[in-house]
């Protein structure tokens, strides 16, 4: 790895590693390997041995999980700066999901003995690792309240508030990459079918817009009303 390389992911390190100064966490990158995946890729399968994790350097990734029925239900997406495959790498046990390059993902790989014993050496890194745990877990909390919801627009519009909350725009676009309605019920916990019915329903409304199938948030305080009250169409 170059020292060029070196900055360009010590930057996007930065969420998860905002403590370190920069030897430090040079020295840290320059002990991992370089990955390149592209769009649709598989980055970790849940179950196999958690022996890496990955700092993200540019990108976005889809964390999800598959039923034994074969439904697939998305949990978070990751970009530039945040961490994948830490929890196994923490506890040595198996990926606990599915991780998939939403759009082409570049990064850096670190075997565990190499994190767990900078994690020893750097222990202010540790607490910027358990502070991501947390949100991981504080977002797993929110997606179960969320299906558990009986009402599905309510639960559309809480995935829609959510994914533009977190990417600061009006569309649920990771990343910029748009979602698709099907991806977008995998997210929500719905079948694309009934995710159309109802999207086409609020553009009537003027709640959402669409233009190719994406999908652009309107009128946020209606939606907001959906989500506390439930949709009449329901």
């Amino acid at each position: 790895m170059t020292a060029g390389d070196d900055t360009a992911a010590l930057g996007a390190a930065g969420v998860v590693f905002s403590s370190l100064k920069g030897e430090a966490g040079a020295a840290l990158l320059a002990r991992g390997a370089r990955k390149r995946f592209p769009a649709g890729a598989s980055i970790y399968h849940r179950g196999d041995a958690g022996g890496s994790m990955l700092i993200i350097e540019r990108g976005v990734a889809e964390i999800s999980v598959t039923s034994m029925a074969g439904r697939k239900s998305v949990l978070a997406h990751a970009a530039a700066g945040e961490i994948l495959g830490e929890i196994a790498l923490l506890d040595g046990g198996a990926r606990s999901a599915d991780v998939m390059a939403l759009t082409e993902v570049e990064g850096v790989s670190l075997t565990r003995s190499v994190v767990m014993t900078f994690l020893t050496e750097h222990p202010e890194a540790m607490a910027a690792m358990i502070a991501q745990l947390a949100a991981r877990a504080r977002n797993a909390s929110e997606m179960f309240e969320t299906a558990a919801m009986t009402d599905a627009g309510a639960r559309l519009a809480v995935a829609l508030l959510r994914l533009a909350g977190r990417w600061g725009d009006d569309r649920p676009a990771p990343g910029g990459r748009p979602l698709t309605q099907g991806e977008l019920g995998e997210y929500a916990g719905l079948s694309r079918e009934n995710v159309n019915r109802r999207l086409r329903a609020w553009s009537r409304l003027g709640v959402v817009s669409l233009t190719d199938g994406h999908v652009s948030i309107l009128d946020p305080e209606s939606l907001r009303d959906i989500a506390e009250c439930g949709d009449a169409g329901s």
